[in-house]
């Protein structure tokens, strides 16, 4: 059986940077591809949602919220593998074991890789992420 590849591309601008994402429909699962910089967006929608697909509609609900919010206020949505944190200017995506970085066990001259662990955006075009997402489900 012949299985459907649909591709819907985005373009978002957030502090002057841009945040490109991609959704694919392929064997039954929607993909999520964000550009450099936000890769930790896709792996936190191909993680988290899909082993929660209601984590969506508490974000949206916690970025209505967020205005509302003290400076030194954040809610937070701890995953498994991705947690999301919002304050009442961005989102940040941090991968879980980001934490457990120890400097003492990378050999000298070594760095630990987190490009792909973490990420920041702004609560509009996360919510136009999350939006997008919803649409492109619903339209597969």
């Amino acid at each position: 059986m012949l299985q459907l590849l649909v591709v819907v591309d985005h373009h978002l601008v957030f502090n002057k940077t841009f945040m490109d994402f991609q959704f694919t429909y392929y064997l039954g699962n929607i993909f999520a591809k964000c550009s450099m910089g936000h890769e930790a967006v896709a792996n936190w929608l191909n993680t988290e949602v899909r082993l929660n697909p209601e984590i969506i509609s508490t974000a949206l609900s916690y970025l209505k919220q967020a205005s509302r919010l003290s400076p030194s206020d954040k809610l937070q949505l701890i995953g498994k593998e991705y947690s999301l944190f919002i304050n009442r200017d961005e989102v940040i995506i941090k991968a879980n074991n980001l934490a457990l970085s120890d400097d003492n066990l990378l050999e000298e001259n070594f760095n630990y890789y987190d490009e792909e662990s973490i990420a920041f955006c702004g609560l509009e075009d996360f919510s136009q992420f999350l939006q997008s997402y919803l649409s492109f489900k619903q339209a597969k």
